[in-house]
């Protein structure tokens, strides 16, 4: 979808700090142009943060990013959660910033081995995918997922990283096959299941994103862990989920995997999360999807092992990612909360990344807030 013609950079620009002028109403001085770009960029990045009350420095320090709007939401992991009564608290003073646009909340709740908000920690259990599929029939796991989605709505989500859309195509796949985390070795099973998933989840205005494109499920390494090549073991079967999915009318994300392979490498060793034939000509082109795109996180080793994270939050963005993901747990994250906004703008002003693309991914992720308000 292209702007229309007329609308330069200039007037976008202008029309672009009239809308982010709300963010700053505490602040009694005029929104400038650059500060206003700023805004729209900081909208582009999700942050993992350390802390678990409203008391800590870190969380504080979070809230007034968002604020800032340095960071359009964040994500939680392991360390941000203690018990539901203790997340519902962080979840409310974070949401409890003044900002024109809702923050993203986000978790990776899948069940079973990806869990975040688990048994220990005083929140019911869920199956993972693999399990799901063989115990239950797809009517029985809305059912579970129901509960997965009411307990996430509580405890103030509003997007959960999931479901896994991963085609179990190699059994000792580390990440996937061994974790249980895909529904299974046919593209309608796993279609069939992650849409209970998803409208279990869509119910609760918790918005989701499928994962991991265009497929993870026939790598034999751990993108975590190091640079991961499937160029001999990926199938175009892994897209057919996502084919389905988005034919059902699916309006939620699409997270973008960190693996390579040589068709969409573009002789860069570009993964698909950094790769324009990936996301624009694969997914968006070729299978229409004009949702919101994000990656996975910036800081696992298949993208550090390559270049600096500054270099990969303007590679995924020019790919065609609208949000990038820097969770803070694999790596150390540069402790200014500007960081990802300062990359993004030196990118823009020496004409390395497009003012009328980003505009556009920024049109995406403001519709997708507002529609978890609906």
């Amino acid at each position: 979808m292209q702007l229309p013609s007329i609308m330069n950079t200039s007037r976008i620009a202008c029309l672009l700090i009239a809308l982010l002028v709300a963010t700053a109403a505490a602040d009694a001085r005029p929104v400038t142009r650059d500060e206003g770009l700023r805004k729209m960029y900081g909208q582009l990045v999700i942050k993992g943060f350390a802390g678990q009350t409203p008391r800590d420095a870190s969380v504080r320090q979070v809230r007034r990013a968002l604020e800032r709007s340095e960071i359009g939401g964040v994500i939680f992991f392991h360390k941000n959660i203690r018990n539901p009564k203790q997340v519902a608290a962080l979840t409310r003073f974070l949401l409890g910033a003044e900002v024109r646009y809702t923050p993203i909340i986000a978790v990776d709740e899948e069940g079973g081995s990806v869990e975040r908000l688990n048994r220990k920690k005083g929140f019911t259990y869920t199956p993972g995918h693999f399990r799901m599929q063989q115990r239950y029939t797809v009517a029985e796991a809305r059912k579970r997922y129901d509960g997965m989605a009411a307990e996430l709505a509580s405890a103030g989500f509003n997007t959960n990283f999931g479901p896994v859309v991963d085609v179990l195509l190699n059994p000792q796949n580390p990440i996937i096959a061994r974790k249980y985390r895909s529904f299974g070795a046919h593209p309608l099973y796993v279609a069939r299941y992650a849409g209970a998933f998803i409208d279990a989840h869509r119910a609760k205005r918790v918005g989701t994103a499928l994962k991991h494109w265009p497929g993870h499920g026939s790598s034999a390494s751990d993108s975590h862990l190091k640079f991961v090549d499937v160029t001999k073991q990926w199938q175009p079967v892994e897209i057919e989920p996502y084919r389905r999915l988005f034919r059902a009318g699916y309006d939620g994300m699409v997270m973008t995997s960190h693996l390579f392979h040589k068709d969409w490498g573009m002789g860069q060793d570009l993964p698909a999360s950094l790769s324009p034939i990936a996301i624009q000509t694969r997914l968006r082109d070729e299978l229409g999807f004009d949702g919101v795109v994000i990656t996975d996180d910036l800081q696992m080793r298949a993208i550090t092992s390559k270049r600096p994270l500054e270099e990969a939050i303007v590679l995924a963005l020019k790919a065609g990612n609208d949000l990038v993901l820097i969770g803070n747990v694999l790596a150390s994250t540069p402790s200014n909360t500007d960081f990802a906004v300062n990359a993004i703008e030196k990118a823009v002003k020496a004409g390395r990344l497009s003012f009328k693309q980003l505009y556009r991914s920024w049109t995406r992720v403001k519709d997708y807030k507002a529609r978890l308000h609906r």
